[in-house]
């Protein structure tokens, strides 16, 4: 039964939380011990055990398996959250302010973040040109009609970043159809034991960017909303300072000069 399209906004954390900001739901990820009884990702429909190599997207795949009782969905961190434009001051964003830009038809993006080379290239040079590959050609094949979006986001030097989003329960579940079936083939050929545990989380970081190539086949611009991040730091005026930078600056990511850390193949 739907709540009256009241958004259920979760929180996605793999460790006890001092601070929940007003309507956001908890859901506990990884293999951790969920000492506060959280919403955990291990139950129902359910791939907790592919945590490690699929991040935060575990959260997704419960949420997209096992909530129905609303009409839209947000999707934030333990310590990063939506941000409220309107505020002088750094605030986090209300669950009604958030839920009502959605309910205009509206999806919610972090703002775009800018590297100094195209988003592909970055991810070849820090990640595996190989997975690169092969989810072009997994998408040329189950999805041929977004290979142009695809080939439009790499080759471009935006993104939004983070996997997370505010949008109605029917975006989201085609999102997550889409996306799922695209990393479920690519797990099939891929061998991720020799590598780091970093670089283990590859299908977390694929996920980053091809969240990008369903954005730019699915929405309108008019239609997305960017807003700045909130980031908890480890100290108040740290949390402060840092969120003053991240609503009126929009960062530049620059390659780092040690690329591919801990990658074997």
């Amino acid at each position: 039964m739907k709540e009256d399209n009241i958004m259920k906004m979760y929180m996605v954390t793999h460790k006890a939380v001092d601070f929940i900001p007003k309507g956001r739901i908890p859901i506990f990820v990884g293999n951790g011990e969920n000492t506060q009884g959280y919403i955990s990702d291990n139950s129902g429909d359910n791939i907790s055990n592919k945590n490690k190599n699929y991040c935060e997207l575990t959260a997704l795949y419960w949420i997209w398996k096992n909530s129905s009782s609303s009409d839209s969905v947000a999707i934030e961190h333990y310590r990063r959250f939506f941000m409220d434009p309107q505020k002088i001051f750094p605030t986090i964003i209300s669950q009604e302010k958030i839920n009502k830009l959605v309910s205009d038809g509206k999806v919610v993006v972090p703002m775009q973040r800018k590297w100094a080379i195209s988003i592909g290239e970055h991810y070849k040079r820090e990640h595996s040109t190989k997975d690169f590959n092969n989810v072009h050609k997994i998408i040329m094949e189950e999805f041929p009609d977004y290979i142009e979006d695809f080939d439009f986001v790499m080759n471009g030097d935006k993104a939004h970043m983070y996997n997370m989003a505010a949008l109605s329960k029917d975006l989201f579940d085609n999102y997550c159809g889409w996306l799922f079936k695209i990393l479920f083939e690519l797990e099939k050929i891929t061998d991720l034991s020799r590598r780091s545990p970093y670089q283990q989380r590859a299908y977390g970081f694929l996920s980053e960017r091809l969240f990008n190539v369903w954005l730019h086949h699915n929405i309108d611009d008019k239609d997305i909303v960017q807003l700045p991040v909130y980031i908890l730091s480890n100290t108040k005026i740290k949390t402060i300072l840092s969120n003053l930078k991240n609503r009126m600056v929009r960062r530049r990511e620059y390659v780092p000069k040690k690329t591919n850390v801990g990658l074997k193949q």
